[in-house]
């Protein structure tokens, strides 16, 4: 049985330090596919969307796995957390980057596919030891 402290240690902290693992790994993965691009052969848009779906979830399942292990309970709730909090982040950037940016097909399916990194890092997160 945990004692007191640890039993209602809150989960914002560690939420916040999840969404910040989340955009570094967001950056440093772009910078890497940026160079990738720029120096390789000609890519297609279905190879950067598709990349950017992988870096999403890496990131997502790399901060919920971060933010579940240091809140050290409700792995679910921070997972999500951290998961719509980091699309709500990419599309507000979106928006600020391209003026007609659009919320459709695709940014429901970043917007599932982080929340189920989410689901999936949070809940480990708080199982790891």
């Amino acid at each position: 049985m945990k004692n007191d402290n640890e039993a209602y240690r809150p989960a914002i902290p560690a939420i916040l330090r999840g969404i910040v693992t989340a955009a570094a790994v967001t950056l440093i993965s772009m910078l890497i596919c940026a160079l990738v691009m720029t120096f390789g052969s000609g890519t297609s848009e279905k190879a950067v969307y598709t990349a950017m779906q992988i870096t999403g979830l890496a990131a997502v399942f790399l901060g919920s796995l971060t933010a579940g292990a240091r809140s050290g309970r409700r792995g679910l709730v921070s997972g999500l957390s951290v998961g719509l909090i980091y699309t709500l982040a990419m599309v507000f950037t979106g928006f600020m980057i391209t003026p007609d940016y659009t919320v459709g097909t695709k940014t429901l399916i970043t917007l599932a596919v982080s929340l189920v990194g989410g689901i999936l890092g949070g809940v480990l997160g708080v199982n790891i030891k």
